[in-house]
């Protein structure tokens, strides 16, 4: 079956009552802001026998404060029929995805046990973000590789890792998150100095990914910008156990993971060198994995390369980066489909469109900026507004941008009234959601939109 047959098999599928409750109720003091507390849901582990391990995990995860855990009643499994890996966990993502949508959970927690018994692959699957977001764990989630027969000090590491893994994009209490991921981190931070003995180099280097991610998620929750000097410490050990000829995916999965937090402290510190850094990073990684045997992580390297160059042109006003920039989105849309990665193709293409749109008022080329107004317009066949509604007031919004700026050179009326229906569609869709200061500017754009073609006699 292809990769396509097999999502498009999933809609009917409905998970609604399949789970249990395993943790007490959690309490959520009056005086909370937010009442409500991260839901998690643990599948039984692929080739646990007797369910031992899978019962273990249970156990540790109601330990952990101010989450509710639930256990499914089925077993996630990477589909056989599929030979390609990457896309053997795009379908069992989209799957669990499901189930999260189903039980309005926050985090999947699945995996399974290697055939020899002895290896324990952990997969941590977030439930999408309001806007979308997946930047740190894109498509499948977090992968942590251990022992079956973990010791006690793995504990921390796989609290911190739960926390890491839905603090940053959830929208309840996060203060209280934050606070239990920093303890945690206390103990599993002391791993990237003495790992645990008898890992072997895989494993070695996906502790020390998942140390780096909580950290980057430690200082998003809280824990200040100082983290993510954690964060690269943890990256920097891990590019020491594996090499990109033997073993090119989880290098490029270190060197991702590295080049993003460059790219972030690039930006908070506005220093180009660093964004550069992060650049080249992207840029290697995406010369050293092959496009067809590695698609999908080649092509994310080139949305990263993309963004880090976007960056990067706002830093230093250079057109040939935004030029750059959109090369890269171009090359990452040849292996990203409509149909096959829909999510993925259509945050792609709004990117594309805004280097496009940037660029094309940087060098005053009409044609540029038609292709812009293009690309929004095909990213909004797969943004629906009553499905995911912030994705489409944000291309609505850069499409209104798009229609606006074209129309102030070639004097389309309907353009102007292409905007004015954009910017009032994301104005309603903000406000419906309570981001209102994105929609008190692009009420400023709307009032533009509308004197121009007032005075267009439009």
């Amino acid at each position: 079956m292809s990769l396509f047959g097999w999502l498009t098999s999933l809609g009917s599928r409905k998970k609604r009552g399949s789970t249990k409750r395993l943790s007490e109720k959690a309490f959520i003091p009056s005086s909370t802001a937010a009442a409500t507390t991260p839901k998690i849901i643990l599948a039984g582990l692929d080739g646990d026998k007797g369910g031992r391990i899978t019962e273990r995990l249970g156990d540790l995860l109601t330990k952990i404060s101010g989450v509710e855990v639930f256990r499914h009643k089925k077993t996630l499994k990477l589909p056989d029929a599929i030979e390609n890996l990457a896309d053997r966990l795009i379908i069992a993502a989209e799957e669990g995805r499901a189930w999260l949508k189903d039980d309005d959970a926050d985090l999947l927690v699945w995996g399974e046990v290697g055939q020899n018994g002895e290896d324990l692959s952990l997969r941590l699957l977030p439930a999408p973000a309001a806007d979308g977001d997946q930047a740190e764990h894109p498509g499948i989630g977090e992968t942590l590789e251990i022992p079956a027969d973990f010791s006690g000090e793995f504990e921390p590491l796989l609290c911190a890792a739960v926390i890491g893994t839905i603090g940053p994009t959830f929208k309840g209490a996060r203060t209280r998150l934050g606070e239990s991921l920093g303890g945690y981190l206390e103990k599993a931070g002391e791993l990237v100095k003495t790992l645990p003995t008898g890992l072997s180099d895989v494993q070695a280097t996906s502790v020390l990914i998942v140390i780096g991610n909580a950290f980057v998620a430690y200082s998003r929750l809280g824990g200040g910008s100082g983290q993510y000097d954690c964060a690269v410490e943890a990256y920097r050990e891990a590019e020491k156990k594996v090499s990109k000829e033997t073993q090119p995916i989880l290098w490029a999965r270190v060197q991702n993971h590295l080049a993003a937090v460059l790219q972030t402290q690039g930006q908070m510190k506005k220093d180009p060198k660093v964004l550069r850094a992060a650049a080249l990073i992207y840029s290697t990684v995406g010369a050293t994995l092959s496009k067809s045997t590695h698609a999908n992580d080649w092509g994310l390297a080139q949305i990263h390369l993309g963004k880090s160059l976007y960056i990067l042109a706002g830093l230093k006003g250079k057109p040939e980066y935004l030029q750059r920039a959109a090369d890269a989105y171009e090359e990452a849309l040849s292996v990203y489909d409509k149909n096959g990665a829909p999510a993925r193709w259509a945050e792609v293409t709004n990117q594309y469109g805004v280097v496009l749109l940037a660029l094309g008022e940087e060098m005053n080329a009409d044609a540029t900026l038609e292709k812009a107004v293009s690309s929004f317009r095909t990213a909004m066949k797969v943004r629906h507004k009553d499905k995911t509604p912030l994705l489409w007031a944000q291309t609505a919004n850069n499409l209104g941008a798009a229609c606006f700026a074209l129309a102030k050179r070639n004097s389309q009326n309907a353009l102007l009234r292409e905007a004015s229906d954009c910017f009032e569609g994301a104005t309603e869709i903000y406000r419906q959601q309570g981001v209102t200061k994105q929609a008190q500017v692009i009420e400023k754009n709307l009032q533009r939109v509308r004197r121009l073609l007032q005075s267009r006699g439009g």
